[in-house]
């Protein structure tokens, strides 16, 4: 009876050790060993490679924890923490209306009007003797406007202009009036024949808006 020998069907004759039994080659690792013959000194051929098995697939990672907080335990001489007071519902105080400034411009300077709530009623007074005019250059030359021309006084908490009886006039848009008329920003005054004035709004600290 003849011996059954084993060998690698890959490696060069003398390469790799032959068995006796089937196994596996010493040389090349996954290659399995095959029947030989040494009679017919012919090897029989090659058997295909087995294929690589897959690479297993990676572990699906675990889903990230949500850090949790933690506080220390109180320990020997420090007191547990306190509890969050629940704080009650704080109400936004109603919201005021602003109160809106004026101010009259003439001749290159800017008279603020005094707030309705002032002493005397507020309001601007226009003439070459009034206080009020002081500031503006070259008003008190001008022999067109009357010593106390106009004055601007709040009625209801509206702006109105009144001529005082002067000898020129006092117009509102280019019309010469004849009782008090409500004026707001934007509007344009004239006081006799050519003296223009014109109403604005201003901020808390005396500058146009």
């Amino acid at each position: 009876m003849a011996t059954v020998i084993y060998r690698c069907p890959v490696g060069a004759p003398g390469e790799c050790p032959t068995s006796a039994t089937r196994g596996y080659c010493q040389v090349h690792m996954f290659q399995q060993l095959e029947r030989y013959d040494p009679a017919a000194d012919v090897p029989p051929p090659p058997s295909t490679p087995p294929s690589t098995p897959p690479a297993a697939a990676p572990p699906a990672p675990e889903p990230a924890r949500a850090a949790v907080a933690t506080e220390p335990a109180p320990g020997p001489g420090r007191p547990p923490a306190p509890e969050p007071a629940t704080r009650p519902a704080q109400r936004r105080p109603a919201r005021q209306p602003v109160a809106v400034r004026l101010a009259l411009v003439i001749a290159g300077a800017m008279l603020p009007v005094r707030d309705e709530h002032r002493r005397g009623g507020g309001g601007l007074a226009i003439g070459r003797d009034e206080p009020d005019c002081a500031a503006v250059p070259g008003l008190a030359a001008l022999d067109q406007i009357s010593r106390h021309h106009a004055r601007l006084r709040w009625i209801d908490g509206a702006l109105y202009v009144e001529d005082q009886g002067s000898t020129n006039g006092t117009f509102v848009d280019g019309r010469r009036i004849t009782a008090p008329t409500r004026i707001g920003p934007g509007q344009r005054l004239r006081f006799a024949r050519d003296v223009d004035a014109q109403l604005i709004e201003i901020d808390e600290f005396g500058a146009p808006r």
